[in-house]
């Protein structure tokens, strides 16, 4: 392995088995050390049945890695002076409120980039994909109720990033994607990556997104909701993360130019979050010692060294961004396939090669996992199947269950009844409807009409004069939204 000739085949070689293993359409690849690019290329095809490969210039969704880039533009603003970490986030939204009022007055413009402001991770995740506005959107984060203390735990939240995002504009005065093409892609030469798929104008050499939708790979929709921005929508290819990547790696500096303070590279990658370690994390890395998450990057050590790393995920692409600041290693890793595990197994090997460890057999330790979780997965719709009580029917006729409904933090739904069947449709959300089959007692299985979203239990409650006064609904819980949310009836 001591060879970069051969070495750089050995990791092409688990890259492409990978993706095999996977049945990855297309993916890219950055590898960066002592801020010289070892490795920028594209593998596979941008779309399936298509044969346009992907390069090294191929735009791909990275997601939630787009919060590092969030974090880093509130600190140029910082190190301009024109705000300050620990700024209270109502001294530039005045009208911003949490659920607890005490929180209310003490969340600061840090607390927004390191997940502990006591929202449950995804809570409010529905409202990325509805038609509200953004300033809305951050309206609503009032009526979402806290999983834990303020400042007393970890819970991964997109929306705080959003009213980050939203605080950048009011404070630079343009917006979000302004202020990122600007200030960071502009001056580090990110010429082929945009802020939104929305901006792709021209460009052509994009990856689709794919998923796996009972057993078979399809192509799903492209996200381009635009006040999700500050969360998750930057779309870049390998070439320019790898200038990303070399300007982290050198202190906020690339050739020469200074466009970053260290202080300000600094202080996203403190620890200011404490994350604990997994049973499942500890087993696979019996080494590591800490997991945090700092200001728009998570933090952990692996091999002796200081790892920073974000994922990133959105409909139909999988990506990860990992530094190692001390050993100047840089890897970023795009896929358009979701789920899979060659984006995160991939970085595994890739460190362990580059450290000068014995790699470990991701694939198969992977493989081993998922099976491990289809099995859980399968024994969980068992239970549930075996706990329905099937000799049941509904309290009221299904007339009784139609109508207008209403929810603090998603808006309003409408229920229906008619030939094709017992329907609902969330105002906001266009693309959430779905079709309602009697599960139990006042209980309805609704089958989503969008496929990635699955089935949800649907409790109707009445208020006991034969009227039903409320439903409660969790949407795709494992993954977008953890909240039951509760609809009130009003017609």
């Amino acid at each position: 392995m001591n060879n970069p000739i051969d070495q750089e085949k050995n990791m092409e070689s688990f890259t492409l088995k990978a993706m095999q293993t996977w049945n990855v359409p297309g993916l890219a690849l950055v590898i960066v050390k002592d801020d010289q690019v070892v490795l920028s290329r594209g593998y596979g095809i941008r779309e399936m049945d298509k044969p346009e490969p992907v390069d090294e210039h191929t735009l791909f969704a990275i997601g939630s890695n787009t919060k590092s880039f969030t974090a880093t533009a509130v600190g140029l603003l910082v190190q301009e002076g024109k705000l300050a970490w620990d700024d209270p986030v109502t001294k530039y939204l005045p009208n911003f409120k949490m659920y607890d009022p005490h929180a209310t007055g003490l969340i600061t413009i840090r607390d927004l980039l390191c997940h502990r402001a006591g929202l449950g991770t995804w809570a409010g995740d529905m409202l990325l994909s509805s038609k509200y506005s953004t300033e809305d959107i951050v309206r609503r984060i009032q009526y979402i109720p806290p999983e834990y203390g303020f400042r007393a735990g970890y819970g991964y939240c997109n929306l705080l990033f959003i009213t980050a995002g939203f605080i950048i504009e009011k404070v630079s005065g343009m917006s979000w994607d302004d202020f990122i093409r600007q200030r960071i892609f502009e001056p580090l030469g990110m010429t082929d990556s945009v802020t939104n798929a929305r901006f792709f104008g021209d460009r052509t050499n994009i990856a689709r997104p794919h998923e796996d939708i009972k057993g078979k790979l399809q192509l799903v929709t492209q996200v381009e909701e635009m006040h999700v921005g500050a969360a998750g929508t930057i779309c870049a290819s390998a070439a320019d993360i790898a200038l990303w990547l070399r300007m982290q790696l050198g202190d906020g500096c690339l050739d020469g130019k200074q466009i970053v303070d260290p202080g300000i590279i600094a202080e996203t990658r403190t620890p200011h979050t404490p994350m604990k370690l997994r049973a499942m994390e500890r087993k696979l890395f019996p080494s590591r010692h800490f997991s945090a998450y700092g200001l728009g990057w998570f933090l952990n050590d692996s091999h002796g060294r200081l790892t920073v790393r974000h994922t990133g995920g959105v409909n139909g692409m999988l990506s990860i961004t990992l530094l190692i600041p001390e050993e100047k290693i840089g890897i970023a890793v795009f896929t358009n396939k979701l789920p899979n595990a060659a984006y995160i197994i991939i970085p595994h090997y890739l460190t362990e090669v580059l450290l000068g460890f014995p790699p470990k057999d991701w694939i198969q330790i992977y493989i081993d996992l998922e099976q491990q979780e289809n099995q859980r997965v399968e024994q969980a719709k068992g239970q549930r199947e075996n706990a329905r009580a099937k000799d049941t029917r509904p309290s009221l006729g299904l007339e009784k269950y139609a109508g207008a409904y209403d929810s603090a933090i998603l808006g309003g739904a409408t229920i229906t009844v008619e030939r094709s069947g017992f329907h609902i449709q969330l105002e906001a959300h266009e693309s959430i409807s779905g079709t309602l089959e009697h599960w139990q007692y006042d209980t309805f299985l609704c089958k989503w009409d969008d496929p990635v979203l699955g089935e949800s239990l649907i409790p109707f409650i009445t208020d006991g004069q034969g009227n039903v006064a409320e439903f409660r609904v969790k949407i795709r819980e494992d993954w977008i939204d953890p909240l039951e949310h509760v609809f009130k009836k009003t017609v």
